[in-house]
């Protein structure tokens, strides 16, 4: 896997992984508590506010969408969707809707959006390009588009340790099921391909420190992948001295680039 654990969970063949793992939903915290403050920075920036109508395509843990409802409603709409809602029930109570959506097979609405955004989601997805598209063609005219997306660039060889070791081995585990450990670095490109203008991008390299919060989202993460799939070809040994790592406060680590790039409709 390229970048944190997804947020979202096309469930099926679709997707690399899924959220019906038992800590599926800490993870998803975890994962919002270190990703959504510099997901809103940059939705603030590009003016996201009352009365947009937004979609949040891979919902997953509903963090982000949570916060779309407190900056767009009352007078603009929120729509969440993801193959597997089941951590999204409470998005009503906040204003928002909630649709049980599979972004390879499903139709989103046309033309019908000021703001879409998806985070660690299509890296992860095999038919990544016919979600693209479906992405661009929900925009309204002038709508925005912001893909947020993991990649390996410094991290498949330079990552030291036994924790780089459980990353490689992870990484290599989901391009076996479709994921794409490089793709991120071309997204503006793939926006400007879809016929929008203004692209912008820009990309960060998140550090942390053993016994964080991230530390623990990515030993749920690896746990995951070791429990439900037969892909991780490392020994128990390795991930053990790699949960040591993670669990010891003196060390720093740094985890794969995020790559953000946005574009805005005709």
């Amino acid at each position: 896997m390229t970048g944190p654990s997804p947020t979202s969970s096309p469930q099926g063949p679709h997707y690399t992984l899924t959220n019906e793992w038992g800590f599926a939903n800490e993870r998803l915290a975890l994962l919002g508590a270190a990703y959504d403050p510099d997901s809103i920075a940059l939705a603030r920036r590009l003016g996201v506010g009352a009365g947009w109508r937004c979609l949040e395509a891979g919902a997953g843990g509903g963090s982000f969408a949570r916060w779309l409802c407190d900056a767009a409603l009352p007078g603009g709409r929120v729509l969440a969707v993801d193959a597997d809602p089941r951590h999204l029930t409470d998005l009503p109570r906040h204003g928002g809707e909630v649709a049980q959506l599979d972004l390879v097979t499903d139709e989103l609405p046309v033309g019908a959006f000021d703001f879409v955004h998806t985070r660690f989601v299509l890296l992860h997805i095999a038919q990544r390009d016919i979600v693209l598209q479906r992405l661009g063609r929900a925009l309204a005219p002038g709508g925005v588009l912001l893909l947020e997306e993991g990649d390996g660039l410094g991290v498949l060889v330079e990552m030291p340790g036994a924790f780089g070791e459980v990353w490689r081995a992870f990484a290599r585990s989901t391009e076996i099921a479709g994921a794409n450990q490089a793709w991120a670095r071309d997204l503006p490109a793939h926006l400007e391909a879809l016929g929008l203008i203004d692209v912008r991008a820009e990309a960060d390299v998140p550090m942390f420190r053993g016994g964080s919060p991230m530390a623990r989202m990515w030993n749920l993460t690896w746990e995951q992948v070791h429990e439900t799939s037969a892909t991780l070809d490392i020994s128990p040994e390795i991930i053990a001295a790699a949960q040591a790592e993670l669990a010891d406060e003196r060390r720093w680590f740094y985890a794969p680039p995020t790559v953000r790039a946005w574009g805005r409709a005709l």
